[in-house]
């Protein structure tokens, strides 16, 4: 479902993220980025396990030069919302400090996942 509501966003040109719990969107980016999106989600949670954010690049991005990235601050980011994890499309999103997202993750308990995306 994640992957579905960022490519829809992404087809309009919104943004490349959203964060989903069990079935139900708690936020989507738009102009505020990632880190605000997260932030507002965190508040959004519904009891049981955290949620997951989603991030994919625009359908029609140009993918030379502008590619949507997380890094350590997006995983610190992601577990003071509560959220579960990351699950990014591998070979569209760039992971920046690949150490350091891998050391931030563990150390919260966290999972990053980077996989194939197709609808």
């Amino acid at each position: 479902m994640g992957v579905v509501v960022a490519r829809a966003l992404g087809t309009v040109d919104v943004g490349q993220a959203a964060v989903i719990q069990g079935g139900h969107v708690l936020a989507v980016e738009a102009a505020e980025g990632t880190a605000e999106m997260v932030q507002r989600a965190g508040k959004q949670r519904r009891a049981g396990s955290g949620g997951v954010l989603v991030k994919v690049a625009k359908p029609n991005q140009e993918r030379r030069v502008d590619l949507p990235t997380i890094g350590p601050d997006t995983v610190t980011e992601v577990a003071a919302a509560g959220l579960s994890g990351i699950a990014v499309e591998a070979g569209s999103v760039l992971v920046i400090g690949r150490d350091e997202v891998i050391k931030r993750a563990d150390a919260h308990g966290l999972f990053v996942l980077g996989r194939r995306m197709d609808d």
